[in-house]
């Protein structure tokens, strides 16, 4: 019997030992042109992240923070419209339409996810019509 099966037969609640990341995620929307109606793309950032020493402490963390992450999605929503609204009144005093200013991003958002190295979930969306 190896010391590794002995660990196990001895300690029957043992788990192996695989850390994970639990990773904070900005996700960035841009407005990629106007072609067929107008299109749009993401990017997905890194912010920060913690390594977890079993999936059990990640998840828990994942949980966690993910409450947070929700509160600040909503408050970038919440962000993004009032500066619509603010855009909009603009617009009105002028009286220009709002071909006048350009297209809209759209609000940012963030997610918390656990990963087994920091990072692999980063992307950059395509900048050019597909």
């Amino acid at each position: 019997m190896s010391i590794k099966e002995a660990f196990f037969t001895a300690c029957s609640k043992a788990e192996p030992a695989k850390g994970s990341y639990v990773s904070l995620y900005m996700n960035v929307p841009f407005y990629g042109g106007p072609e067929d109606g107008g299109w749009w793309g993401r990017d997905s950032h890194l912010m920060a992240y913690e390594h977890c020493c079993t999936a059990a402490e990640a998840e828990a963390k994942r949980v966690a923070v993910g409450v947070l992450a929700e509160q600040l999605s909503t408050q970038a929503k919440r962000e993004f419209g009032e500066q619509c609204l603010r855009e909009t009144e603009w617009l009105a005093q002028r009286g220009l339409d709002d071909s006048f200013l350009p297209e809209v991003d759209g609000e940012t958002n963030y997610s918390v996810l656990t990963e087994e190295s920091p990072g692999s979930f980063e992307s950059r969306g395509c900048r050019h019509y597909e």
